[in-house]
């Protein structure tokens, strides 16, 4: 059993020693990711004590090799056994708020860190009561076994990160931690004399007792593999969001052009398929330019902002809405024909009306084409630029008619599409000097 048990210890040294330095390099590799930062920091902790707590162990065997009788632990190596167990706490604290973060919940940044530190103090001061060896064990592994509970609830009760490879193998390591820390607890709670010495947690052991240390032993596969899963989640993250962010306009939150075009090929590919109605609407701002002369870009960026948000809510959960370019944007609408799109168009008139400009009381307009897919040939690429095309070519009758208002592709004169550009009236915004931008 002795040698059972050193073989052990010498495991967990290199297994901690092994996580100690992965985590400490990953603190900076997922530095993108206020949670895997957390999670980071919070396996250094864990495995630098968990490291720790095992060496208090493994030297005490040293000292007392062979002898099954050796009595207590001294003071002092109890006392920084306890801490050790205490810092362990801390860490898995630290990796509890990350996934907080990582869920879009809040850290409890500062409760936490003073539950941690109340429960480090009441491990310390156990060590000079009596029975203060299973006293720190219970306290250890009961708020061990409160944190990992939590965090397993947090998961469960969570949809996000089900599909990647990272978010099941953390679950294991907690449900592997959990179990682990219920057996201790249960174990201890009715000591078992062994040559008259009663059972002992894991650091406080006799050398001829190899299996109570089980429990440690969940701890480190716990820290194995939760470094693995956090690494995996905090990695899918920062994919996501760079797929994200190549997807999506940085100024208004919309699809971008890009995203739009692919989007479109589904839609097509759809219609070719089952021959589904398929509606688009071109949007533009009026007089958007003036605006931007009088006022300055930062107030037409924030009118862009209130209008793409005003798309945003009057499109139905299947429609696509993206900025085309510019003041230009642009709307999908699958199963839905022109006439249906017409119902949209209106919504989309009166939240924009809604919105003030900078000047003396006035208020934004768009101006909208709309058009229907209809039967056509060549690729996807060909088509979608025919219908964005349709749309576009009422955007303008739209304009030429006075803006603030929709035209239907369909009802479009030819001789309507072939008319020479007007020049642009001047909106009266008032004098910039004097007026204040209120966006």
């Amino acid at each position: 059993m002795q040698l059972a048990q050193q073989t052990i210890v010498v495991v967990m040294m290199v297994v901690f020693s092994s996580t100690l330095l992965m985590s400490a390099g990953l603190v900076f590799a997922l530095r993108a990711s206020e949670a895997g930062r957390l999670w980071a920091r919070g396996h250094v902790v864990a495995s630098a004590a968990g490291l720790l707590v095992v060496a208090c162990t493994a030297g005490y065997d040293l000292l007392h090799l062979g002898d099954t009788h050796s009595g207590p632990l001294p003071r002092g190596a109890l006392q920084l056994s306890a801490l050790a167990a205490g810092c362990y706490i801390l860490g898995r604290l630290t990796i509890y708020r990350g996934v907080r973060t990582f869920y879009g919940l809040s850290q409890h940044t500062v409760p936490l860190r003073m539950f941690g530190l109340v429960v480090v103090t009441l491990l310390v001061i156990a060590t000079g009561l009596a029975d203060a060896r299973l006293l720190v064990h219970a306290l250890a592994y009961g708020v061990l076994a409160m944190v990992s509970f939590s965090t397993i609830v947090i998961m469960l009760r969570s949809t996000r990160g089900r599909t990647g490879i990272g978010g099941p193998v953390v679950m294991v390591s907690h449900l592997a931690l959990l179990a682990g820390q219920v057996i201790a607890l249960t174990s201890f709670a009715s000591p078992i004399s062994r040559d008259g010495a009663a059972m002992t947690p894991f650091f406080m052991q006799s050398s001829g007792m190899a299996w109570p240390l089980l429990p440690m032993v969940a701890a480190m596969m716990a820290v194995l593999l939760g470094l693995f899963g956090f690494c995996m989640m905090a990695t899918e993250q920062i994919i996501a969001r760079n797929e994200t962010g190549a997807r999506v306009d940085a100024l208004t939150g919309l699809l971008n052009r890009g995203a739009l075009d692919h989007s479109a090929a589904g839609l097509i590919a759809r219609w070719q398929r089952d021959g589904e109605a398929l509606s688009c609407l071109v949007i533009d701002v009026d007089h958007f330019k003036q605006v931007n002369d009088t006022f300055g870009h930062d107030a037409g960026d924030g009118i862009l902002r209130e209008i793409a948000a005003a798309l945003d809510h009057s499109r139905r959960a299947s429609d696509i809405a993206a900025r085309y370019g510019g003041e230009e944007f642009c709307i999908l609408c699958p199963h839905t024909d022109e006439q249906q799109a017409t119902a949209l168009a209106n919504r989309i008139l009166r939240k924009v009306r809604a919105i003030p400009l900078p000047g003396h009381e006035r208020h934004a307009s768009v101006s909208i084409g709309v058009a229907q897919l209809r039967a056509c040939a060549g690729t996807r690429e060909v088509i979608w630029r025919g219908l964005f095309a349709e749309a576009d070519r009422a955007l303008y009758i739209a304009k030429k008619r006075g803006r603030d208002q929709f035209v239907i592709a369909s009802r479009v004169a030819d001789a309507d599409t072939e008319a020479s550009p007007e020049v642009e009236p001047q909106l009266n915004l008032g004098d910039p000097t004097i007026i204040p931008i209120t966006v």
